[in-house]
C-alpha cells in the first residue's frame, strides 16, 4: 500500500493531510485540545455522540477554506452491544471513517478529502474538506433539476459507481440519495459518495451486504419509475436480466419494504 501523505503532530494525538498541514499551522491548529475547541456551526446533530460541524479558516491571500469537522463523544454501552450481538466488531469513534476515506481513495472511490484525525482524551475527532459546489442527489430530486437525459447519465453513473464500490468488497450501509453528491456545474458527474462511518470492507461481500445498499438506495429512490430503477440494476449488473436475478429484485423489494416500515415506525 502507498504511503499516506500525513505528518503527525501533538505526541501523535494528531494525524493531519500534508497538503493542509500549513494552514492548519498558519492557524495554531496542530494539537488535539486546539481542534477540539475549535469554533464551528453545528451541521448535523442525529446522535449525541456524533455531532458534525462546519468551519472556515482564512489563507495567505485572504480567500476562506472550508472545513466540515465530526467530533465523537465516549459511546454508550447500546453503541458497544448492539454489534456485538450481531457478531460484528463495534465501528466507534473517528478513527474507522478516517480509514474508510482512505480506502475509498486509494481505490479510486470518490469521496471527500480527509485532512485530520484527532484524539482528545476518550473524545476523537475527524476533519474533512467540504465538497463546494456540490448538492446531493435527493436535493435534485426534490428540486426537480435534472433533465431527462441528465437523468439518464447520472443514474448510469451511479450505477456503475455502486458496482465499483462493491467490487472492492465495500458495503456502505447508509446508501440513500443524501450520501450521493454531485457538482452542481456538472449534474452528470459521478458523485461523491459521503458519510462513510459505517462503511466496512470485506475480502467476500455477502450477498446480504449488497441487498442492503440497493435496497436503501432503491428506498429513498422512490420519485424515481420503477422502469428506470429496474434499467438502473441492470446497469449496475452489467449485462441483461436472466431467471436468477428474480431472486435478487425479491429481495431488494423486500428489504426495501422492511426498510420503509422501520422508518414509518420511526419517524424518519
Amino acid at each position: 500500500m502507498k504511503k499516506r501523505p500525513l505528518e503527525v503532530h501533538d505526541a501523535g494525538r494528531v494525524e493531519i493531510f500534508t497538503e493542509d498541514a500549513p494552514l492548519f499551522r498558519e492557524h495554531g491548529l496542530l494539537s488535539a485540545a486546539s481542534l477540539w475547541h475549535l469554533s464551528s456551526e453545528t451541521a448535523k446533530n442525529l446522535r449525541a455522540e456524533r455531532v458534525t460541524s462546519r468551519f472556515e479558516l482564512k489563507q495567505a491571500d485572504g480567500t476562506l477554506r472550508r472545513f466540515y469537522i465530526k467530533r465523537h463523544s465516549p459511546s454508550s454501552l447500546k453503541e458497544w452491544i448492539k454489534p456485538l450481538l450481531r457478531g460484528q466488531w463495534p465501528q466507534l469513534g473517528a478513527r474507522h471513517e478516517w480509514e474508510a476515506l482512505w480506502l475509498f481513495l486509494e481505490h479510486q472511490l470518490p469521496t471527500m478529502q480527509p485532512v485530520a484525525i484527532f484524539r482528545h482524551g476518550r473524545y476523537s475527532g475527524l476533519i474533512t474538506r467540504s465538497l463546494e459546489g456540490a448538492v446531493k442527489l435527493s436535493e435534485l430530486y426534490k428540486q426537480q433539476k435534472l433533465s431527462a437525459p441528465q437523468e439518464q447519465v447520472l443514474l448510469e453513473n451511479v450505477a456503475r459507481l455502486t458496482a465499483r464500490m462493491h467490487g472492492h468488497g465495500f458495503h456502505h450501509q447508509d446508501y440513500y440519495l443524501g450520501h450521493l453528491m454531485v457538482p452542481e456545474a456538472d449534474l452528470t458527474a459521478t458523485p461523491w459518495i459521503i458519510d462513510l462511518g459505517r462503511v466496512r470492507h470485506c475480502r467476500k461481500l455477502a450477498r446480504r451486504w449488497i441487498v442492503k445498499d440497493l435496497a436503501q438506495l432503491n428506498y429513498s429512490a422512490s420519485q424515481i419509475s420503477g422502469l428506470k430503477r429496474l434499467r438502473f440494476l441492470k446497469r449496475y449488473l452489467g449485462r441483461s436480466f436472466g431467471q436468477h436475478d428474480l431472486s435478487l429484485i425479491r429481495s431488494i423489494m423486500s428489504k426495501t419494504s422492511r426498510i420503509a416500515r422501520h422508518s414509518r415506525k420511526n419517524q424518519l
